[in-house]
Parts: structure tokens; C-alpha cells; sequence
């Protein structure tokens, strides 16, 4: 039940964060980089304020039960098990959700020409606020699942995710909701793989290298990813 609310708690918090704060700053006529650097102050504030409550100076730091159960099924850890079901389950409702509804028409829409999808009558400002409320919601599933299987909560838990997640949709491709899944598995896997090898290597930290070279390579040879679009433009 816990889960459950934070998520929706999440997809309030992340359609309010959109309409107050990213609006504002975000459209044609401003610099990008202004939404670049809201987000970055709102991850810092956000995390100084998940400090402040959850992390008492003294005091050790919170456990976070699993929702799964212990033990192994087939020489397969239970937790392992769920984790490949709840990635699979979000990725067929996503699809549900973008393929064969009219929310997800009109957020792929809006998310390849919001010109146009104003122009036919789509209202791109709330398409905004539900693709970012969705965005907090997977989030709100992400950060619980990765601070169940941590040794202690701690308001750094998610960085080195958050730079999983990043490489995974570059790998991927940023326009392919299938690419960042495949990316994420990729990076995933090279990450287990050289994290299980490394200690025989002898270089502490390796599992963050092998990774981002995959991905350097990928990009150089393919710059918009194993499944991204290449969108040619007449002058």
C-alpha cells in the first residue's frame, strides 16, 4: 500500500512541478538550458529535503523491507524474479498506454510536434503534466524497489541509477521507448558482468567503465542510438 501511494503521490507532485515550476521557464522562445537548470536545482532541494526528514543525525539509517519474498526459485533469487516482472508489467502497460489509447496518441503527439498537435486541437499543456506525472510515478516505483535492495536509506541511493538510466536511453536511443529498455538491459548486464569480473582484475570501480565505453562506442559508431530515429531536415 506504501508503494502504491507513494506513486501517487509522485504523479501529483510530478504534474504540480511541471505546471508551477517548469512552464514558467520552458517554451520556443526561452534557452533550453533553463529547464536543465530547474531540474538540477530541484533534484538538490528535493534530496536535502528527503535528508532532512528520514535521516536523523545519531540515529541509524532506515531499512526499507523488500516486497518480495526471500529465498530462490529455480537457482533464481525470488527478488530477481520479481524485479524482471515488475520491468515486464510496466513495459506492457506503457505500451498499452501509447499504443492504444488516445492519451497516448495525444502524448506522442505532443511529444513529436507540439505545434502541430495544438493545431488539431490536443491540449499540449495537460499532455505535459501527465507525461511528467508518469515520468515521477515510474520514478516513485524505481527509487523503492532500488532503496529495498540497499543496506540502509541514504539520499545518494539513486545517483549512480540515475546514471544507468541516462546511459541506457542513450544506448537506446532518446525517441525509442523500446530502445531504452534494450539499453537498459545492455548496460545492466555489462554492469553485472564486469562487476562480478572486476575484483579478479584488480581495479576497484571498473563496473562504471566497461558500460560507459559500450555506450562511447555505440555512439560513435551510431550517434542517435541502437534504435533511435535519424530525422533528415530539407533546407
Amino acid at each position: 500500500p506504501a508503494l502504491l501511494a507513494s506513486v501517487v503521490v509522485s504523479f501529483v507532485g510530478g504534474a504540480l512541478i511541471e505546471r508551477i515550476l517548469i512552464r514558467p521557464v520552458e517554451g520556443p522562445d526561452k534557452n533550453p538550458l533553463n529547464v536543465v537548470i530547474v531540474t538540477l536545482g530541484l533534484f538538490l532541494a528535493i534530496n536535502a529535503l528527503a535528508q532532512l526528514i528520514f535521516i536523523k543525525p545519531g540515529q541509524e539509517a532506515l531499512q526499507m523491507p523488500s516486497p518480495f519474498p526471500e529465498g530462490d526459485f529455480a537457482g533464481i533469487r525470488k527478488e530477481t524474479i520479481g524485479l524482471v516482472l515488475v520491468l515486464a508489467l510496466e513495459c506492457v502497460l506503457l505500451w498499452v498506454l501509447l499504443q492504444r489509447t488516445k492519451v497516448g496518441l495525444a502524448l506522442r503527439a505532443v511529444a513529436s510536434n507540439p505545434e502541430s498537435a495544438r493545431l488539431v486541437g490536443i491540449n499540449t499543456g495537460t499532455m505535459l503534466m501527465v507525461g511528467w506525472g508518469l515520468a515521477a510515478g515510474l520514478g516513485a516505483i524505481a527509487g523503492s524497489l532500488v532503496a529495498s535492495q540497499s543496506s540502509g536509506f541514504d539520499t545518494s541511493l539513486m545517483q549512480q541509477i540515475l546514471v544507468y538510466s541516462f546511459a541506457g536511453a542513450a544506448l537506446g536511443g532518446f525517441d525509442s521507448p523500446i530502445g531504452a529498455v534494450v539499453g537498459g538491459l545492455i548496460v545492466g548486464v555489462a554492469e553485472s558482468l564486469t562487476y562480478q569480473y572486476g575484483p579478479d582484475i584488480g581495479l576497484a570501480g571498473i563496473e562504471l567503465v566497461v558500460p560507459m565505453a559500450l555506450i562511447l562506442g555505440v555512439l560513435l559508431i551510431k550517434p542517435n542510438g541502437l534504435f533511435g530515429r535519424t530525422i533528415v531536415e530539407r533546407v
